[in-house]
């Protein structure tokens, strides 16, 4: 079966600038991963897909087979090379998916409030927005994130970069699925951080830190896209939702949906750790504020 490139990140350049092997990690029904002897983890997407950090998009269809776990890959200048299939890349568009330095607005309350509450309405039961019915291991789960939660919020207020730590530490890995819940919400932080005037702060600093030091601890799949938010690279719907939101837009319904869609609560889990970032940068300090933290932290 012979197949196109139509996109891919900029880290597909580097892998096929030389003839090399990977080796099928995982295939999902919208989604293939390979890792390099290296161990880049790169992923191949269906046409129609987003561009994301590490992926290539393909011609092919959803669910369509490329390869299967344990299948020895070729990657080339040309091509990418299973067992039964080419992609070729001579016509593949190379982007970047990074923001680089760049700096964008700080929101308004009000508009933070109203975003805060889209989010809300639409969230479903399962990480920080409570825990599933008569699920005594969710329950357990959910606690464990909001004392996280908290206390990186209380740390953060309090300029503590050993408490900022400590709690980044408590929510790498920390959920179920591809990406756990924790993870997801420290993208949503660096997302908004990476971007803003806390960009070179020494809290940051921590946070990213923690992240590289322990990226062995979650997922593979979650190290990549945590290793890409370190990186300053997302996927194009948060691209999309952050630029979206920082404008102020009139609407940003379309490219929340985009985002809430991903997962099951990866994309909400996602939010939450972008909206919690707004509101450390606007002065989380208040003591209204300050009694919500300690309250999440159990003090």
């Amino acid at each position: 079966m012979q197949l196109i490139a139509i996109t891919a990140d900029s880290a597909w350049r580097a892998a096929l600038h030389t003839t090399k092997t990977a080796t099928v990690e995982s295939v999902f029904h919208r989604a293939l991963n390979l890792r390099l002897d290296g161990g880049e983890l790169l992923s191949i997407f269906p046409a129609g897909s987003p561009d994301a950090p590490a992926g290539l998009v393909s011609s092919h269809g959803i669910g369509q087979i490329l390869g299967g776990v344990g299948e020895t890959v070729e990657l080339s200048p040309t091509a990418i090379t299973f067992n039964t299939t080419t992609i070729t890349t001579n016509n593949c568009q190379f982007v970047s998916n990074s923001l680089g330095e760049r700096q964008l607005p700080m929101l308004s309350h009000d508009y933070l409030e109203q975003f805060t509450q889209h989010v809300k309405a639409q969230a479903i039961q399962g990480s920080f927005y409570g825990s599933m019915p008569n699920d005594v291991f969710n329950s357990a789960q959910v606690a464990r994130l909001e004392r996280g939660r908290g206390q990186l919020k209380l740390a953060w207020t309090q300029s503590s970069v050993e408490g900022i730590a400590d709690a980044t530490q408590q929510l790498i890995g920390l959920g179920i699925g591809l990406t756990p819940s924790g993870d997801d919400y420290l993208v949503g932080l660096l997302l908004v951080l990476n971007h803003s005037v806390a960009a070179d702060s020494a809290n940051l600093a921590a946070i990213k830190q923690v992240i590289l030091d322990n990226l062995g601890t979650t997922t593979s799949v979650s190290q990549a896209y945590l290793r890409a938010g370190l990186e300053r690279r997302y996927g194009e719907p948060l691209r999309d939702l952050l630029i979206a939101v920082t404008s102020q837009a009139d609407t940003f319904e379309n490219a929340l949906q985009t985002v809430l869609s991903h997962g099951a609560t990866s994309g909400q889990d996602t939010c939450t750790g972008m909206i919690d970032a707004w509101k450390l940068l606007q002065g989380f300090t208040t003591e209204s504020c300050y009694r919500e933290i300690l309250q999440e932290v159990g003090i």
